[in-house]
């Protein structure tokens, strides 16, 4: 089955309502403490999107650089305070120099790269000798991960299936390409509890605010927000307490490319 794709540019411009500023990213500080730690000067993210991590990279004072597929996010991401060096390309023919960066990384993107391997290698040439990968994000192959969404809307979990590789693939692949103390951990572990009808204000459910939701027809959405409004009408009716539970752990794959 082929898997389905998704047109940045047309949610571009409502994408950073899923970072509300009372949120604490957890995922981000992993990567702000991994750049300080190799003293990274030039920091390229892949899957760059409206330039929030690339932005909060800014305290390390290296040189950032974002490269993304939709022009609609790097028309966003221009608007970051940050400066930013963006290009438009492709996740799997990187238009760098080869050693041209101490740290690479991505954030919730690989799975939207196609080929996922081809990207590694690809982050091996571009990499400086000591430079660092890190892939950052959910694996629905593993067990751990307790997300509503997937509970309520149809399709979402085999198609997330289909689009992720597994943390153990993209281990080996790291391996593969060469890459020297490669290790998993767990980045940011994601607990959001919505009790009732709190859940209608998680901003992770409207339609245009995650690939899952957004690679859905209206139908089949609204379809899934059928099912949460009657779960509230059913709880409702019973004088019964619903909860909707959001627990990811979110994985940081990381690799070092050898001296």
């Amino acid at each position: 089955m082929t898997t389905p794709k998704l047109n940045y540019d047309q949610i571009a411009t409502q994408y950073n309502q899923r970072y509300p500023a009372s949120q604490t990213w957890e995922r981000g500080q992993t990567l702000l403490e991994l750049a300080k730690q190799i003293k990274a000067q030039t920091i390229l993210e892949v899957g760059s999107g409206t330039g929030f991590w690339l932005n909060l990279l800014s305290q390390t004072g290296g040189s950032l650089f974002g490269l993304d597929y939709s022009m609609g996010m790097l028309q966003q991401s221009k608007r970051q305070p940050a400066p930013l060096s963006l290009t438009r390309g492709l996740g799997t023919q990187l238009p760098y120099s080869s050693s041209a960066f101490d740290l690479l990384y991505c954030v919730d993107a690989i799975h939207h790269f196609g080929d996922h391997r081809a990207f590694i290698a690809e982050a091996s040439r571009l990499l400086k000798p000591g430079g660092a990968l890190a892939i950052i994000g959910h694996d629905p192959h593993e067990g751990g991960s307790n997300w509503y969404i997937y509970d309520y809307f149809d399709t979402v979990y085999d198609t997330d299936l289909r689009r992720y590789p597994a943390g153990s693939s993209i281990l080996q692949w790291m391996e593969q390409e060469g890459f020297h103390n490669i290790s998993s951990q767990t980045a940011e572990h994601i607990r959001n509890i919505h009790v009732g009808d709190a859940v209608l204000k998680d901003p992770f459910l409207k339609h245009n605010a995650t690939s899952q939701l957004a690679l859905l027809s209206e139908e089949t959405y609204q379809a899934g927000m059928q099912r949460i409004r009657q779960a509230l009408a059913d709880a409702k009716e019973k004088a019964a307490r619903i909860v909707f539970r959001s627990e990811i752990p979110v994985k940081m794959f990381l690799g070092y490319k050898p001296f």
